[in-house]
């Protein structure tokens, strides 16, 4: 029961933030919006205002904004496919950004709610560790990370582990902070005998945090989810990561059971990362999702006229077709992980 409530209220939290991020640009642009829905299904309360129907359907899951003429068939002055790209740009990416900041919005109240966290400065050094060896001391801040496979700034602890996930056992150019100079070390890392994980050898020192500290530090997590999700998107299309490690619908709730057991703190948490996640991967050029109808504004604009809306929606439909086998391919693997 618990599992379903938390999977309920944060389905339906990303989902309806995303739509309202459709709703109010298409207001604001003129578009005539007919229906604004939380939930599917059968309406169970409606509200008639200005043009538009409120609504509350019967089915928790998912929502839709029903604008005039966004499918390109209308000759409405107040239909979404009669206004110009720009407008219908705005209220096409509205969606995404919205899930974005609703994940800014949401680490802010975590970071508020778990301080004292894990910082970017030594807390520790460990003898005969690369940090000892290069002489890194504590109180020393780590700002960049520059390997053999993979580089980044340092700004939240986060992206350090990320940058060891993604370079591997090769060596690392350690960029750090001291009483404010900047130095740069090289290091090779060295692998732990007990676990056979190539480490560096600190603990991160505490740090509680202020209210303008928070705000950085949700913005900077919220720019490495950005660029987390990006990454996995990359390494799926190339190949390093398998189809078969995704996960779906099953999958997630899962994971939201298991974080609805640890604690509020890990539901923000899980919450916030999914809704980043919606957004990036709405903004995909694949058709049938935002960004895949975003590429075909920019087609529209190098061509200097829209593709005949049949063949746009033949392309959309395809698409969907094939995210929905997609679909399917993840929920099965899901299955079978739980399951088998």
């Amino acid at each position: 029961m618990l599992t379903a409530i938390c999977a309920i209220i944060i389905f339906s939290l990303l989902i309806t933030v995303h739509e309202f991020g459709h709703f109010i640009t298409a207001k604001k642009a003129g578009i005539t919006v007919h229906e604004f829905s939380i939930g599917m299904g059968k309406a169970i309360w409606q509200k008639h205002k200005n043009g538009t129907v409120y609504s509350v359907r019967i089915l928790p899951i998912g929502g839709f904004c029903k604008m005039e003429g966004e499918d390109g068939d209308s000759t409405d002055d107040g239909a979404f496919c009669n206004k110009s790209a720009w407008k219908r740009f705005i209220v096409l990416f509205a969606g995404a950004f919205m899930n974005i900041i609703t994940g800014f919005i949401l680490f802010t109240l975590l970071l508020s709610l778990s301080s004292p966290i894990a910082s970017t400065r030594i807390g520790e050094v460990l003898p005969e560790y690369p940090f000892f060896e290069a002489g890194i001391q504590v109180g020393d801040r780590i700002v960049r990370l520059e390997g053999e496979n993979y580089s980044t700034n340092v700004n939240i602890y986060a992206d350090i582990n990320f940058f060891k996930f993604r370079n591997g056992d090769g060596g690392v150019n350690i960029t750090f902070e001291r009483d404010g100079e900047k130095f740069t070390k090289y290091i090779a890392q060295k692998k732990d005998a007990e676990t056979g994980a190539y480490i560096f050898g600190f603990v991160p020192m505490t740090e509680t945090l202020g209210i303008f500290s928070i705000i950085k530090n949700a913005f900077y997590q919220s720019v490495f989810t950005v660029k987390m999700v990006v990454e996995s998107f990359g390494m799926l299309i190339t190949g390093r990561v398998p189809v078969s490690d995704m996960s779906g619908p099953v999958g997630i709730v899962k994971e939201i059971g298991s974080a609805a057991k640890t604690g509020i703190l890990n539901v923000i948490n899980l919450a916030a990362l999914l809704s980043i996640n919606l957004g990036v991967a709405n903004l995909l050029p694949i058709p049938a999702l935002d960004g895949g109808r975003i590429l075909f504004l920019i087609v529209e604009k190098i061509r200097r006229k829209p593709l005949k809306p049949e063949h746009e929606g033949m392309i959309h439909f395809i698409g969907f077709a094939l995210l929905m086998l997609l679909m399917v391919f993840v929920t099965f693997g899901d299955i079978m992980r739980i399951f088998g």
